[in-house]
């Protein structure tokens, strides 16, 4: 069912998913080409972040311009919960696939490889779960036409949220107990990071069940 709804927003925003593979392949080659002092800062978690938002907006747009399209749809088995769990599905799936596709330019680009990925994969993960995580209840709350603004001021404050992200430095004190097993931090922040992704998902499956969509 939630495919069927995933393929709704491939076809009604069919360039945008063409662009999200571009991006995903061809930004950390652009970076790596012109400006390789950015890679860690911007290449994986600027394709996820651009990916995401550019989406949101192009998927978005769509819907509010046809409101009676998404109510036909609740009144089907696909119920609101589901439109909604899809919309997070979504934005989970990009992510992945940005950092699926990073990986393997990792294993062919010197440059790239010098990353540590698993750093790279969290902090990004963290930053669709602060962005996106908050943006969506927000957008289900008010609609499309009042929230675009702040999508595009997200775009804008992106560059310097991902280089404050990358700048945080966690103090030993917090590290030290996850040091006996590697990579056992990344796990734990990764799992918090999940937890919040699926909490903004069920606040906004509450605002979108109580919205008026006529």
């Amino acid at each position: 069912m939630i495919l069927q709804l995933l393929k709704k927003d491939c076809i009604i925003a069919k360039n945008y998913v063409v662009a999200v593979i571009l991006i995903g392949v061809g930004l950390p080659v652009l970076l790596v080409w012109r400006q390789p002092e950015m890679l860690e800062v911007f290449a994986l978690p600027g394709a996820v972040f651009i990916s995401s938002v550019a989406f949101n907006l192009a998927v978005s747009e769509k819907e509010n311009k046809y409101p009676k399209a998404t109510a036909l749809l609740c009144a089907t088995p696909y119920n609101r919960g589901k439109l909604v769990e899809e919309k997070y599905l979504l934005y989970f799936l990009i992510y992945l696939y940005c950092c699926v596709i990073f990986w393997i330019e990792m294993q062919f680009i010197p440059e790239l490889a010098a990353i540590d990925f698993g750093r790279s994969a969290v902090i990004v993960f963290w930053i669709q779960v602060i962005c996106m995580g908050i943006f969506l209840p927000i957008q289900y709350r008010f609609g499309y036409e009042k929230t675009k603004l702040l999508a595009m001021l997200l775009v804008i404050a992106g560059p310097v949220l991902m280089s404050l992200a990358n700048s945080i430095a966690v103090p030993v004190t917090i590290t030290q107990p996850f040091s006996a097993v590697p990579g056992a931090m990344y796990i734990a922040l990764w799992v918090i990071g999940g937890t919040l992704w699926i909490f903004s998902m069920l606040v906004s499956k509450k605002i979108f069940s109580k919205k008026d969509l006529f």
